[in-house]
């Protein structure tokens, strides 16, 4: 029953009864219909729904703008989200198409202080076929401070660009990058604690989380070893601290280290290191993204064999004991001197090197493939801030003088 019918119900029942009442009854019936329209009002302004479709999209804490919403809103609910599709034509002659992720953001504020912000993920369109529903994040902030502030639940790892800011219209080529895929294994996040802040303008994360899964690292990266929050093995904890630097809403610079031991059950330690910079400018029609990352793993032998055991190390795809990225993505607006209003045409190339297996230990395979050269040229098109659509090519060369290419199209939305 909505309001509307109830209070009708209620004004109904009321003329009946005023009619066959005295004044003293009369008087205590109109103040109890009264208290019961007031009680009606106090529920619809905590259910305003103009405000749980906040259209601000300002990022908050360096988390993506449509995540960013909770923080907002003045109480109560708010509602988010974001998603992309994706065309790919293969140069073997392979064409697919895929609605990648269709995402939701529920956040709650109870007050001030505490807010609840979670991040629903759809993968791939139906759990039927190849698709998954998975929580990318939940959060639970304490706001203390805007220099001090405590967060516990399911957390994104601060590390790299991507890994927070993953929505579509913030970066510009249609996939991200192969480096904030293999060695920071975007988009990554564990179960954890930790502290957030910022003061003038330098920004800052700390936190402590369950360590990777080394059993699941492969000869292509750490991406397998993602433990996601899934009855996560917690024996081996790991620690990110990350720092930025943010004289505007357009300029961001930092870096971050992630350090921890990934053996879990196993009974080595394999100390896993992540190092990363990066810097982004969007400013005069300019948009440039760079990112340099490496890794570091030990006990990589006693891995190798404990991943397969029944095989000669010369014979065992190793993980890579260092694994180092980088790239460059540069764009420009060509629309930026005209008054278009919101509509941005940016063409763009990105430039990466990426190589998961720079060493591996002595008598273990390793393999050219993975050492790439990944060459991106599109356009990226934009008839309002919150739509995004996208066409690129990319070449792919690897030292063993493999080279694959693709063309691939894509929309994108956030709100």
């Amino acid at each position: 029953m909505t309001s509307l019918q109830y209070v009708s119900i209620l004004a109904f029942s009321a003329s009946i009864s005023l009619a066959q009442t005295s004044t003293p009854e009369l008087e205590a019936r109109i103040e109890d219909l009264e208290n019961k329209l007031n009680a009606i009002e106090s529920q619809q302004q905590s259910i305003d729904f103009p405000e749980l479709m906040d259209d601000d999209l300002t990022s908050v804490y360096g988390m993506g703008a449509a995540a960013s919403k909770i923080y907002h809103v003045p109480a109560g609910v708010s509602i988010g989200g974001y998603g992309e599709a994706l065309y790919t034509h293969d140069d073997d002659g392979t064409d697919t198409s895929d609605f990648l992720r269709a995402i939701l953001y529920v956040g709650y504020k109870y007050n001030d202080n505490w807010i609840l912000n979670t991040e629903i993920e759809f993968e791939h369109a139906s759990t039927g076929e190849e698709g998954s529903a998975s929580v990318e994040f939940a959060t639970l902030d304490y706001l203390h401070d805007p220099a001090f502030n405590f967060r516990v639940g399911l957390l994104l790892i601060p590390v790299g660009i991507v890994n927070e800011l993953h929505e579509p219209v913030t970066f510009l080529p249609v996939n991200r990058s192969r480096t904030e895929t293999v060695i920071i294994p975007t988009t990554w996040r564990e179960n954890g604690l930790g502290f957030f802040g910022e003061h003038g303008s330098f920004r800052y994360k700390a936190y402590i989380v369950n360590g990777l899964k080394g059993e699941d690292f492969t000869e292509n990266g750490l991406r397998g070893g993602r433990q996601k929050g899934s009855k996560a093995e917690s024996e081996s904890l790991a620690g990110v601290l990350r720092f930025d630097w943010v004289p505007s809403s357009n300029i961001m610079v930092g870096g971050s280290v992630y350090q921890g031991d990934s053996g879990q059950s196993l009974d080595i330690g394999v100390g896993t290191t992540i190092v990363e910079a990066h810097a982004v400018y969007n400013l005069n029609g300019w948009d440039v993204h760079a990112l340099i990352a490496m890794s570091d793993l030990k006990d990589v032998a006693a891995l190798n064999r404990i991943r397969f055991p029944d095989e000669a190390d010369q014979d065992i795809p190793s993980v890579g004991e260092e694994m180092l990225g980088w790239y460059v993505t540069v764009g420009y607006d060509v629309f930026h001197s005209f008054d278009l209003g919101e509509k941005a045409l940016l063409p763009f190339v990105r430039y990466e090197e990426v190589n998961t297996q720079v060493t591996v230990p002595n008598g273990f395979a390793s393999s050219g493939k993975t050492d790439q050269q990944i060459f991106t040229v599109g356009i990226d098109y934009r008839p309002i801030d919150e739509l995004v659509f996208k066409v690129d090519r990319v070449t792919i060369k690897d030292a063993a003088d493999g080279e694959s290419n693709k063309i691939n199209l894509s929309f994108g939305y956030v709100f």
